[in-house]
């Protein structure tokens, strides 16, 4: 397990800790910012971020840490495995997460874990005490509280992008710089779309598994009684 020094040793715990977090609560962004969703992080998935016009300044920044400090990407790496390889496994995240939590000055209280993937979702899955129903129904609102999440930072990065538009003159670096954010508006346009999509298609599912479940409870009381 990665664990580290405390105090002035280790002066940057407490960013390295918040990045925690930051990583922990959008898995699922981070994963995919390749384009692909393998489970795993390497420098290429932040860097992907880093250049990313729809990332949020929140994803941008705890990307720009790892970026800046190698010493504490390698430390995430082999939190858990061991193995100095580049690649960061959610497994590695949450063990991190665990040690970094034990150490003065590097817990938080933000955050409520990945809802996918990670150990909210693996605490829902082992609880004896809730039914498969509620297990299903917790996971799915799990996906929508994050895409909650995700429709507010990208409302707040089209926010920004338009305070920043209006302020901009009629000089070159102006006009070029507008049209980038023009570009960017575009981009994050697309995005608020497929979220929105996305949460109506969760809420449907939810609504209509709901709908099923209680069906095959209503069939199950009605074979009792005529049993």
């Amino acid at each position: 397990s990665g664990g580290g020094s405390t105090g002035a040793l280790d002066p940057d715990l407490k960013e390295y800790a918040e990045a925690l977090q930051v990583l922990d609560q959008n898995w699922d962004t981070f994963d995919t910012a390749v384009g692909t969703r393998d489970g795993k992080l390497t420098m290429a998935n932040l860097e992907a971020v880093l250049d990313s016009p729809a990332a949020s300044p929140t994803l941008k920044r705890a990307a720009q840490f790892f970026t800046d400090h190698p010493e504490y990407w390698h430390r995430l790496e082999m939190a858990e495995s061991g193995g100095r390889d580049g690649v960061t496994s959610w497994q590695d995240l949450d063990s991190e997460l665990a040690a970094v939590a034990k150490l003065p000055g590097g817990s938080s209280s933000s955050g409520s874990g990945r809802s996918t993937g990670g150990s909210r979702a693996r605490d829902i899955v082992d609880n004896p005490n809730m039914s498969i129903e509620q297990k299903v129904q917790a996971l799915l609102m799990g996906i929508t509280e994050d895409t909650d999440a995700e429709l507010v930072d990208v409302m707040n990065e089209m926010a920004s992008a338009r305070e920043e538009r209006a302020t901009l003159g009629s000089s070159n670096s102006d006009k070029a710089r507008g049209a980038k954010l023009d570009t960017s508006m575009q981009e994050l346009e697309l995005r608020l779309q497929t979220l929105m999509e996305k949460r109506k298609a969760m809420f449907d599912l939810m609504s209509n598994m709901s709908s099923k479940f209680n069906e095959m409870a209503k069939t199950a009381i009605s074979n009792l009684r005529s049993a």
